[in-house]
């Protein structure tokens, strides 16, 4: 196992671990996820299922990635999980 790998899954990890965290704090029980083109919301889901699908592409993708060869692929999902948590926030604060 290459330790820069370890390192950025941890990583990943960590940082879902805590915007799951502060989103549980911090979010509305109705997580807005979807906008239309007046900038409106167009589509909502509850808190928990709003949180759990960002949190579960991080975690699952970035194991997947310390564990495959190269793991380009596993990264980046990872990385969009990172992305969707940023866009959360984003719409609902």
């Amino acid at each position: 196992m290459n330790n820069k790998k370890l390192i950025i899954s941890i990583g990943i990890i960590a940082v879902a671990v805590a915007m799951a965290i502060a989103g549980f704090i911090v979010l509305p029980e109705t997580l807005v996820v979807q906008v239309n083109s007046a900038g409106l919301a167009s589509n909502t889901m509850p808190k928990f299922l709003g949180i759990l699908i960002p949190f579960l592409l991080c975690i699952v993708f970035s194991i997947l990635y310390l564990r495959s060869e190269k793991g380009g692929k596993s990264l980046f999902v990872a990385l969009v999980g990172i992305v969707a948590f940023a866009l959360l926030f984003v719409f609902n604060l």
